[in-house]
């Protein structure tokens, strides 16, 4: 069944764009000297201008240029930087091709994938030299190995070039439809697939993401920039607004740059999406105010009921956490409990959440500030059309997607492309469900679907879902399939305390047996759990901390 889009409101105030290239000139254009990247640098802050960023791209273009390169694939690989950003728009823009690779790879995989994208190039961060000579020796193919800290160089080159009035690279025209970017991904289940996406793919994505979301004040860059959520989300949509991206360099600096970048929005992952609200209750039980903040929150949404929100009044001692001005979490690339949503928003930190898929370049629907339908997965984008096909008798079915965001297919596997897109629809593996107004409910993966043998159909992160939100001291579980029966293999950090004694570790166990029974009388019968096992170590996760399976 197809739903047909309504016209939602959208935000329709700039104009759009049709390739990278084009973004790169509209956005120093419209925002000129303000500020379009921030980061740390030796111990200071380092502000780069709109303007200045599109110079540090053309010089850097016209060097990669003047090497020989056209429609060449060249890599990137290392954490999230400014260097890193340059490095992948001086390449789409010169007419080439980037290949972004998940910066935590071993070096036999990246070989393996330098190998299979036949990339010539090899931008990367100094802190991976210890990698190059295993790459050097395996990836014949590379002519040049570049490190972020030779760009500075490089750029200095490229300007000379540009004085002597050589500017191919930068009267270069580019093709909407060309490819621009070869993304590797293995999503949960280990696959690694090449994932090419063009210009348009790119720029319709981030187009329609102004659309959906407006957001005021600088953010802070989290996600990994080799990622397509980290990329279109973050450093496309805040060139294309204007806003200022401040650069945070690894997960474990994230408490350190809240209070140094005063972010007011962020990015993130459910994942940190749930270690920032954790944070701030364990907290609040630390300093003994966990009580007082309870009835605060009783008090606040008592007032929110009749019209009057004092959430950032009352609670501007918990947003101080977080450098005073943060009042806004997107998130997806995974499932999220509402419980989470609903909590941070109680607190004044409107919590919103989408879905997206990096063959959709990625965002396929989101959720809005004033349009946030708590359990779903948001509006689908103006940019695509949503289907359901095969649906159960539930109405649950797997999620297609068509539009200008949809790839261009996979490389080097025209029989993968063949099965995945048929008459211009992508088989996205989801399963789940449209309303009336077009909003997405997922509930699970096709490929993980576990099928009884009374013929029944079971969608694990389903109940894992609710697992989660019923029993909140399982910090990771997985369901699965034995012997006809769900299994649930679970991580609880409260019983990796080395100094945990025996018995209050049987208390705790003797706690999610009874948690796990009261669970099961909730459940549909053939979705009981039938047994649990407990890991002793967290789960392995990809890099956008989804949970291999």
């Amino acid at each position: 069944m197809v739903i047909e889009m309504k016209s939602p409101r959208i935000f329709t105030d700039l104009e759009p764009f049709s390739n990278l290239k084009e973004l790169v000139n509209i956005s120093a254009q419209r925002h000129g000297e303000a500020n379009a990247f921030c980061f740390e640098r030796k111990k200071e802050l380092v502000n780069i201008s709109y303007i200045k960023f599109k110079d540090n791209v053309e010089a850097l273009s016209t060097y990669i240029y003047s090497l020989g390169f056209a429609n060449s694939k060249l890599a990137v690989i290392g954490e999230n930087s400014y260097e890193w950003i340059v490095s992948y728009l001086a390449t789409v823009t010169s007419g080439n091709i980037i290949v972004p690779l998940d910066r935590d790879l071993s070096a036999d995989v990246a070989a393996t994938l330098l190998a299979d994208s036949a990339a010539e190039v090899l931008f990367f961060s100094d802190s991976y030299s210890d990698m190059l000579e295993i790459l050097q020796n395996k990836c014949k193919q590379i002519k040049h190995f570049i490190p972020f800290s030779s760009l500075t160089e490089l750029m200095e080159k490229g300007r000379a070039l540009i004085l002597e009035g050589k500017r191919d690279a930068i009267d270069i025209t580019i093709d909407d439809n060309s490819m621009s970017t070869l993304m590797y991904t293995s999503g949960t289940t280990g696959t690694l697939k090449g994932v090419m996406l063009s210009h348009k793919n790119l720029s319709s994505n981030t187009v329609s993401c102004r659309h959906y979301v407006k957001v005021r004040g600088h953010s802070m860059l989290v996600l990994p920039l080799h990622h397509s959520f980290g990329f279109t989300t973050c450093v496309l949509y805040y060139l294309y607004t204007g806003s200022t991206l401040c650069i945070n360099s690894s997960l474990k600096r994230i408490k350190d740059d809240f209070l140094k970048f005063k972010p007011y929005n962020v990015f993130m992952v459910p994942l940190i999406v749930e270690s920032v609200y954790k944070r701030i209750w364990t907290s609040a039980e630390e300093s003994g105010k966990d009580k007082q903040l309870k009835s605060m929150i009783k008090l606040s949404n008592g007032f929110r009921k009749i019209g009057i929100d004092l959430r950032r009044v009352l609670f501007k001692s918990v947003i101080a956490q977080f450098g005073g001005n943060f009042e806004y979490i997107i998130t997806g690339g995974a499932p999220i409990d509402d419980i989470y949503i609903k909590g941070l928003c109680d607190i004044g930190i409107e919590t919103v959440n989408g879905y997206g898929i990096t063959e959709c370049s990625p965002v396929v629907s989101v959720n809005r500030l004033g349009n946030n339908r708590i359990g779903s997965a948001g509006e689908v984008y103006t940019c695509c059309q949503v289907k359901i096909i095969d649906a159960d008798e539930d109405g649950f079915g797997e999620i297609l997607v068509k539009g200008d965001n949809v790839m261009l297919g996979y490389y080097g596997n025209q029989q993968l492309t063949d099965e995945t897109l048929i008459d211009g629809w992508f088989r996205t593996g989801d399963i789940g469900y449209l309303d009336n107004d077009n909003f997405i409910y997922i509930t699970g993966r096709k490929k993980s679907m576990i099928v009884l043998s009374n013929g029944k159909n079971v969608y694990p992160e389903d109940i894992e879902v609710q697992m989660l939100r019923e029993i909140p001291y399982i910090t990771e579980v997985i369901v699965r399939q034995q012997d006809n029966q769900l299994i649930a293999e679970m991580y609880l950090e409260s019983l990796a305390n080395p100094d945990l004694s025996q018995e209050n570790r049987q208390d705790i166990l003797d706690d999610l047996a009874e948690d796990i029974r009261q669970l099961n009388a909730k459940l549909t019968s053939y979705k009981r759990i039938s047994d649990i096992v407990i890991r002793e170590t967290e789960f392995d996760k990809t890099t956008t901390k989804k949970i291999k399976r």
